[in-house]
């Protein structure tokens, strides 16, 4: 295929651990060993090898499956643009510790923009082998015991596996193997059945219970809902490597490599995750939904607290038509209009995000407009890019494509040359991928980072970051194989130093707001240093896949993880196969946003942005009354947002989570908890007029027009109210009066 990228190879990087603790005793008893870690504790089985995690009252809640049979082959393939799926050609083999011997390949297609870093075939083979007795016992001075355990392999490999007290009540389990070479997949199976559901995984709009699922975790860019550009159903632009099971514990996948996922799709009493990588490491959090999320995410972190305007709605002046060329004086004209319309219908934006600021700086305007926004009210946001690109559009210095190939800024091939792709913005001109490991390009980047903020910008949009290709080298050595998760970590941290340091340096000035699309779990992950998330480049459809009814989903799936302020663009933004948002589906939108973390009205980048003016009077009162609403709440989201940073209990809260023995809970993905008193039902239906509504249990009252509810009911849901309900007995804001 012209233009393909395909990497075959065998791996070989040798898994490094944390420092080892010093031992104290040494055992080759054949006996379980205990290791206590806080309130909980693991049994590790020796003959054979196999671990059991239980709870402070000493209930087991997870245990690794019984290994079966003999060494056997193994080949599979996934199509992560979701024609073919994720197939296991010959089935997969089951046991606490398996690990594959043999060769992965992944395509990539180079020329291919819109999903540049997306793969389009996967292909594993080779043979599986799993752990079999523990030979040698030695305990740590932490608790923890490391373990030298014999394989199956005819070889003679061995693996070492510590097991070891996490923070908090968690456990962390390291494998490694002598000798590491040629090892394509480690994994680790553990027992289940049809009671346990798997909750989390980050952004995954599919569902919000991933039981019966088999997927891949490698961030991509999944646009439309049409193959081959929507990718499979649980693709996503923003992952996680960990889940909260109701069984109940959290399980957190330390390594970010490429990883798969069985969650009982092939077998109804088990489930197994795999990793790219020549060892493995993961952490069991055991204990109920709130106790797990809690210990999971302080090790995995958890999104800063903003200042109370960054959860204030911001309008975005979208760039439309900048692929064909659009001249300072238009796009200045177009900002200008709109701030007219903004203050003349009085709607409540707390700041103003326009993207080609670099184009109005060249033209000598980007002062004059940063202070007529000031002037009216509002806060100036400009826009950023994980990579450089020779497009011309004006969202960055022309010359930084240029810069970032000669100055070795960014990712290379493995000649050394720099690794150009196709630019996603614009077919037919040229990009780079930013490399955040390289010392120099942190420093170049600090520059233009703190460049926009002096020239009085608050804050940033942070896009991409999924463009990362299998191949690509950076300069800590590692390759696009190891860093495409791992990518937006790196670039997010990097920024978050460069706004800190800035703010340190000019303290009379607000903390600035950088909002990012990209994401991945670590320890920590992204969500420890973004300041919010957006749900990336929905479509303005009414699609369950990428559309209005899957945000829910996706927000709540990525809110368990840690990441808090998620939002998004209202109306949707992807507008060339769906058309730009009707009216309907604008103010539909425009309320779901009303009680979200984040507000933001922006979209239209290819055929026409569409405002809250684009239609008539009653759709920008409905609008303003959106806006309105939010504001109203936004106090409340400050507190919510306090005791997430503290406790992990998310701003968001799935029904699981807020009442996990409620019938249903753990499938419904499209009602919603606003902190422990305001229950959200947003209505996603096309000409929809009503609702139907699974009350959680107790009293809910609708605190516009004072109706009592509980069980079941349909609710009225025209277009100009929102069906949301306070806990009775409590006002946890005030909500606006009409």
């Amino acid at each position: 295929m012209l233009g393909a990228a395909t990497v075959i190879l065998a791996l070989v990087p040798v898994v490094t651990s944390t420092p080892p603790a010093a031992a104290v005793t040494t055992s080759t008893a054949p006996g379980p060993v205990l290791v206590d870690a806080g309130e909980v504790s693991t049994e590790v089985r020796t003959a054979p090898f196999g671990l059991a995690f239980r709870d402070g009252d000493g209930r087991e809640v997870l245990a690794s499956v019984p290994g079966r049979g003999r060494p056997t082959l193994s080949l599979h393939l996934s199509d992560l643009q979701g024609l073919l799926g994720d197939t296991d050609v010959i089935p997969a083999r089951y046991a606490p510790i398996t690990f594959t011997t043999g060769k992965v390949s992944m395509t990539q297609i180079e020329p291919f923009p819109l999903v540049t870093g997306n793969p389009f075939l996967t292909v594993s083979g080779g043979t599986t082998y799993s752990l079999t007795n523990v030979r040698r016992t030695t305990r740590l001075a932490d608790g923890g015991v490391r373990l030298e355990v014999a394989t199956d392999d005819p070889t003679g490999r061995k693996a070492i596996v510590e097991v070891r007290p996490d923070e908090g009540d968690a456990v962390r389990t390291q494998v490694q193997f002598q000798p590491a070479t040629n090892i394509a997949f480690v994994g680790a199976g553990f027992t289940s059945g049809p009671d346990e559901a798997f909750h989390g995984f980050g952004g995954r709009r599919n569902a919000i219970d991933q039981a019966g699922e088999s997927f891949f975790n490698w961030i991509d860019q999944t646009i439309f809902s049409v193959p081959p550009l929507a990718g499979q159903p649980q693709s996503g632009w923003y992952q996680q490597a960990q889940f909260i099971s109701s069984r109940p514990y959290g399980f957190f996948l330390e390594q970010s490599e490429l990883s798969r996922w069985r969650l009982r799709s092939d077998r109804d009493d088990a489930w197994q995750v795999e990793s790219n990588s020549a060892g493995l490491k993961f952490t069991v959090a055991p204990g109920d939904g709130p106790k797990a999320i809690q210990t999971l995410t302080a090790i995995t972190g958890r999104t800063p607290v903003p200042p109370s305007w960054q959860v204030s709605p911001t309008f975005a002046q979208t760039l439309v038509g900048g692929l064909t060329g659009k001249s300072a004086a238009a796009y200045e004209a177009e900002i200008r209009e709109s701030i007219r319309q903004i203050v003349e219908l009085d709607l409540p934006y707390e700041s103003f995000s326009f993207e080609a600021w670099w184009m109005l700086k060249q033209a000598g305007r980007l002062d004059e407009i940063i202070a007529l926004i000031r002037e009216n009210g509002m806060r100036p946001l400009v826009y950023f890019r994980a990579w450089a690109g020779n497009d011309g559009q004006g969202l960055e210095d022309d010359a930084a494509f240029e810069t970032a190939k000669t100055e070795g800024y960014a990712a290379r091939r493995a000649n050394g040359s720099p690794y150009v792709f196709s630019n996603t913005l614009a077919p037919g001109k040229l990009a780079v991928q930013l490399d955040f490991t390289n010392p120099e390009t942190v420093a170049w980047w600090r520059l233009r980072i703190r460049e926009a903020l002096d020239a009085g910008a608050d804050g940033f949009m942070q896009d991409f970051g999924e463009q990362t290709m299998w191949d690509m080298r950076f300069a800590d050595g590692s390759t696009g194989r190891e860093a495409h998760n791992r990518y937006p970590i790196d670039f997010h941290r990097a920024t978050r130093e460069i706004v800190d340091e800035w703010h340190a340096d000019n303290p009379d000035r607000t903390e600035p707001m950088f909002y990012v699309r990209s994401g991945y779990s670590g320890r920590p992950g992204s969500a420890a240093y973004e300041s919010a998330n957006w749900c990336g480049d929905y479509e303005s459809n009414w699609s369950r896949r990428t559309g209005l009814p899957a945000l829910t989903t996706d927000m709540l799936n990525r809110a368990v993880g840690g990441a808090y302020g998620f939002h998004c663009d209202t109306g949707g933004y992807m507008d060339l196969l769906s058309g730009p948002p009707s009216r309907e589906l604008f103010l539909r939108w425009s309320w779901y946003a009303a009680l979200t973390p984040g507000n933001r009205v922006h979209g239209g980048p290819v055929l026409e942005q569409r405002f809250p003016w684009s239609w008539d009077e009653e759709a920008a009162q409905i609008h303003r009354d959106t806006l309105r609403l939010h504001r109203a709440a936004e106090p409340y989201i400050m507190d919510l947002w306090r005791e997430a940073k503290q406790t992990g209990m998310p701003i968001t809260r799935p029904l699981w989570l807020a009442y996990p023995e409620m019938p249903g809970a753990h499938q419904i993905d499209q009602e919603y908890m606003l902190g422990p008193d305001v229950f959200v039902a947003p209505v996603v239906t096309q000409g929809a007029t009503t609702r139907e509504v699974v009350f959680p249990p107790g009293c809910w009252r609708h605190p516009e027009t004072g109706q009592t509810y509980s069980g079941s009911a349909t609710v009225p849901a025209p277009l100009d109210q929102h069906p949301y309900f306070f806990k009775c007995g409590t006002t946890p804001f005030e909500p606006p009066t009409r």
